[in-house]
Parts: C-alpha cells; sequence; structure tokens
C-alpha cells in the first residue's frame, strides 16, 4: 500500500507530459510498466507527491524497416516475444525478453524503456541495448533528442536524462541482427551475476557485460579477433582489466563477478562463433 498522498496525472501529449515533470521536479515519478517503481512506493522507499502516467500517450508500436526497429516506450518484453518481424530483425532482444528475470508476470507488464531508464546494475536490458548499439529517443522541454545507449549511462541508477525528459522509443540498427549471449544466474527468478553480449561487425568485435560494473561495460577486442575466432585467454585478461571497479551486491561480490565476467564473455563469443564452449 502506498502510505503518502500521490496526485495521478495521465497527459495526452509528449510536451504535456514534460511539462508535467519539469512543474514538479523533484517530487514526481514517471509510471510506465511500474514493475520497479510501484513495489518501490509499496515498501515506502520511494516518496513523491506526483505520478506522470505515460499509458495516455499510446507508444505502444514495434516498427520494422529495411535499417532499424523502433521500439516505442511502452512496449513490453510479452509485445516483444510476440512480434514475429522483431523476432527476425533483432533477434538479441527476443532472447534478452524471454529470459528477463521475474516470469511471465513481469514479462506482460514490464517495459524496455523502464528497465533501460531504471538502471539497475544487475537487470537485463542495459547492457543488452548498449550492446546492439541502441539509440534512445528523449523527448523533454526543448524537444526530441537522441543519445546512443553506450553514453546514456553515468552511474548505478543515474542516466543523463535531464529534468522533465523521459524516453519515447528504442532503435536498434539491422546491423545488429547477429550477436552471441551468455547470461549467468542463480536461479531462473533471480537478477543476473553476469550477462555478456558479443558481436562481429566489418571487422570489429566488442562485447558489452552487464551486471559487473555499475554501468554497462563495453569492451573493444578487435585486435584479439583478427585472425579468425577470438582468443578466450586474452579476451578473459582483456575483460579483467577493464573491470577496476567491480558491481557488489547481495548476489556476489565484486571479485567473484571479476572471475567469471571473463568466461562469460567467453560463451558468448562462442556462441556467435560457433565454437563449443
Amino acid at each position: 500500500m502506498i502510505r503518502t498522498p500521490l496526485r495521478y496525472h495521465r497527459p495526452r501529449t509528449p510536451d504535456e507530459a514534460s511539462a508535467l515533470l519539469v512543474e514538479h521536479r523533484g517530487d514526481v515519478a514517471v509510471l510506465g510498466g511500474g514493475t520497479q517503481l510501484l513495489p518501490q512506493m509499496n515498501r515506502d522507499q520511494v516518496h513523491v507527491g506526483h505520478l506522470v502516467d505515460l499509458r495516455g500517450l499510446g507508444l505502444r508500436r514495434i516498427e520494422v524497416t529495411d535499417d532499424q526497429v523502433v521500439v516505442e516506450a511502452l512496449v513490453t518484453y510479452a509485445d516483444v516475444l510476440l512480434s514475429r518481424d522483431l523476432s527476425r530483425a533483432a533477434p538479441h532482444l527476443r532472447r534478452v525478453a524471454h529470459g528477463v528475470t521475474g516470469g511471465r508476470q513481469i514479462r506482460n507488464t514490464g517495459t524496455l524503456a523502464g528497465s533501460a531508464c531504471f538502471a539497475m546494475p544487475g537487470s537485463d536490458m542495459p547492457a543488452a541495448l548498449v550492446g546492439i548499439d541502441a539509440i534512445l529517443r528523449l523527448h523533454g522541454p526543448d524537444g526530441a533528442r537522441e543519445v546512443r545507449a553506450a553514453d546514456f549511462y553515468v552511474d548505478a541508477f543515474t542516466t543523463v536524462l535531464r529534468p522533465g525528459e523521459f524516453v519515447l522509443a528504442i532503435t536498434i540498427p539491422r546491423t545488429a541482427a547477429r550477436t552471441g549471449y551468455c547470461k549467468v544466474k542463480h536461479s531462473s527468478g533471480s537478477w543476473p551475476i553476469a550477462t555478456a553480449t558479443a558481436r562481429r561487425l566489418d571487422g570489429s568485435a566488442t562485447v558489452t557485460l552487464g551486471s559487473v560494473h555499475a554501468t554497462p561495460l563495453h569492451v573493444d577486442v578487435s585486435d584479439l579477433a583478427s585472425n579468425g575466432p577470438v582468443d578466450r585467454a586474452a579476451l578473459a585478461d582483456r575483460v579483467r582489466s577493464a573491470l577496476p571497479a567491480p558491481w557488489t551486491d547481495v548476489l556476489a561480490p565484486g571479485d567473484y563477478r571479476a572471475r567469471i565476467a571473463g568466461v562469460v564473455a567467453a560463451r558468448a563469443f562462442s556462441e556467435l562463433e560457433g565454437v563449443p564452449a
């Protein structure tokens, strides 16, 4: 039960939503799927006097073109799983959505954009978006702007969103179609301990790790893959050296995450390259 007085707003346009966020700055929260926000409010961990519900804006479309996939802000994990066009154009999103922590209830209500904005180090979506070069389309008092997912995260639970801004949509280039992926967690219902998205494109090779650092960790390993498959031992060393301050929480200490991060990265590349792990 939410214990504090709360005023509910349901704007009909992006400009109206931004105006409300500016007017009540410091005392307002944005409601999308609500799978993170509402439990925190019920536990008395978040205290705001105003709630801006984006559901009046629509924002439920998935659009697939020859060049990109556009996923609007209120698209849920279940919507992603039901879209055959998206599954063909951006299969990595479908895979992450299928294994998202929380099961059917979260898949039916949780949104990709909401997870991206919450910026929880131990969640699935932030690193997945960074790993496929996603772009977040934002709306604020000064209009729209676009930010690369790799530039969106500042720290744990902190993004570059300015006062009055919220996410309108996520854009994924069709060049993100081929990836390798690995996730390690205690059980189907627990948050990840480490995730890795491996990708090769036009001679480059990258791996993006999630849950092992305060923000998604994007590592260029092109030099390790210039003559064929990525050198697994060198990859593990590169990943460990890129982790000076691994993330620690109740699921796992930072030193454990640092030890397994290279293994998770290698497994992601093994899948991408069709090599047994």
